[in-house]
């Protein structure tokens, strides 16, 4: 390019000659060093524009994979709502990013750009950085993120979000760096996910048409999507049944994924599966706890008989004989006594075990 410009004329390099004696000599170094500085700036400029390129380009153009994410440079970044966190309100909170072929829209897994990590790995080296060495930005960047559904850490959600997405983005390769180094890329990739959390307030969004979780009001689906594209962007909004449950923000990258600038895209072809009308915001489902703590008295209980084997005979008794009836002792019924007395002897013989309930 330097060179093409010394061709054309705008920057000759025999006129740029040693300043002489007279005035006329300095004002002809005046006017070149001004052309020098000219063609200067349009090489930067033109390197800068080079840089940054939009991932998904509608021209067939060859990207640098290290400048501009290619071939998955459609971002699809998830936002999931939580009842019971964050208050009474709920929370909008990080579901994760899904990256995208830009001709198929299939995700990009096919080709990884940099290695897998454990969760114990993915910490270190965020605490480690500079991105996260502010006091509790660690911290705050892990509650920023929602909940597994499967009983999950968010260490873990973290090393799922990262070896199912962010190693395979182009601009994380090896060679990209000057001096690559294990564990790069993963710093940026989580600092760039919270800030696209701060860029999509959505609870404020929906807030400010009127639309907050509710037992009894439902909202329709034109509702929700107007709310959430104030700012120009192409939500997509998604419901678990009839009760709203995530926000899908399709992006574009222009520049790198760690220093770019994304944008809004409204190439993402996947439509709502909620209902036209009736959709719920659900409410908190916890109760409150309650205003005064009750209190119990304690029961006290004699300690229980220790257990002993049958033939403990201390621990035998006879049963109690039943008193005789008085009219059966005046002979009433013949040969009563005989068969009492036969009774009596073999009730004698029987031996009980003494409840020990």
């Amino acid at each position: 390019m330097l060179a093409s410009l010394l061709e054309t004329g705008n920057l000759s390099s025999n006129q740029y000659t040693c300043p002489d004696s007279t005035s006329q000599g300095h004002k002809s170094i005046d006017i070149h060093m001004h052309h020098f500085a000219s063609a200067v700036a349009t090489l930067l400029i033109l390197g800068f524009s080079q840089a940054q390129e939009l991932s998904c380009p509608s021209s067939k153009v060859n990207i640098d994979p290290c400048l501009s994410p290619s071939p998955g440079g459609l971002f699809v970044f998830r936002q999931r709502f939580e009842p019971d966190v964050g208050g009474d309100s709920g929370s909008w909170s990080i579901d994760g990013l899904e990256v995208l072929t830009c001709d198929t829209q299939q995700p990009q897994n096919g080709t990884a750009y940099a290695p897998m990590y454990s969760h114990e790995e993915i910490g270190s080296f965020c605490l480690k950085s500079i991105l996260f060495s502010e006091e509790n930005s660690f911290a705050n960047a892990e509650k920023a993120w929602a909940q597994s559904e499967v009983g999950e850490g968010v260490e873990e959600v973290w090393e799922r979000a990262w070896n199912m997405a962010g190693r395979f983005i182009s601009n994380f390769h090896p060679k990209c760096y000057k001096d690559a180094q294990r564990g790069n890329g993963i710093p940026e990739f989580f600092d760039v996910l919270q800030k696209l959390h701060w860029r999509f307030p959505t609870a404020q969004l929906l807030s400010n048409s009127d639309i907050t979780p509710s037992e009894d009001i439902s909202y329709s689906l034109a509702e929700l999507t107007s709310a959430l594209t104030t700012g120009g962007d192409f939500p997509v909004v998604i419901c678990d049944n009839a009760t709203l449950s995530t926000i899908l923000w399709p992006l574009l990258v222009r520049g790198s994924f760690a220093m770019g600038t994304f944008e809004p895209t409204s190439m993402l072809q996947r439509e709502s599966n909620c209902p036209k009308d009736g959709i719920i915001y659900q409410p908190s489902t916890r109760r409150p706890l309650p205003s005064t703590t009750a209190t119990w008295d304690r029961i006290f209980r004699p300690s229980p008989r220790p257990i002993t084997l049958s033939h403990d005979e201390s621990k035998l008794y006879y049963r109690t004989q039943v008193p005789d009836d008085l009219r059966q002792k005046l002979a009433l019924f013949k040969g009563y006594d005989q068969g009492k007395e036969e009774e009596k002897v073999e009730r004698a013989d029987k031996k009980f075990l003494r409840d020990e309930l």
